[in-house]
């Protein structure tokens, strides 16, 4: 049973989505190693079938899916993780929903499914009891930058480098 349908079933993933998700993730690292050849090698495969077995099974990780309802192929694919911020003498407790990743097909951007997928996980979020829901973009990723911003999410930091 899905979590949102309509155009897209967004679900848990499992281990028959490995392929699909696959895909997603050699795409979305393809992409790094582009814009950033200095900080990301080219892979052949970014997600093994054994980290990807892996994620599924651990503990307060969650793996979602967006599934085109008329085709049955994965369109999207996200992971997020719970963490627990307590007993730091400088920071007040919160529960956080960190979003590892989140990517949409290229040739299926611009048609809701990533921000169905982002309601799944700020859906979750609340049903986890999260204070937030947060994630990491690269700046050389505008379009990603431009779509979080309209879903709501606000720049909260900057990571800046010297590269020498």
């Amino acid at each position: 049973m899905g979590l949102i349908t309509g155009k897209n079933n967004i679900r848990m993933a499992e281990m028959r989505d490995y392929p699909g998700v696959s895909l997603l993730m050699d795409e979305l690292h393809q992409m790094h190693v582009e814009a950033r050849p200095d900080l990301y090698r080219a892979l052949e495969t970014r997600m093994e079938e054994k980290e990807f077995t892996e994620l599924l099974e651990t503990d307060k990780r969650y793996l979602y899916v967006a599934e085109s309802s008329e085709t049955g192929l994965i369109l999207g694919y996200g992971s997020a993780q719970l963490s627990l911020i307590q007993d730091n003498p400088l920071m007040v407790d919160r529960r956080m929903l960190y979003i590892h990743e989140l990517v949409v097909d290229n040739k299926h951007r611009g048609q809701g499914t990533g921000k169905q997928l982002l309601e799944a996980f700020i859906g979750l979020g609340r049903e986890l009891q999260a204070h937030s829901v947060e994630l990491s973009v690269s700046t050389f990723n505008s379009g990603a930058q431009a779509f979080y911003e309209q879903m709501g999410l606000v720049v909260r930091s900057s990571r800046m480098e010297y590269t020498l």
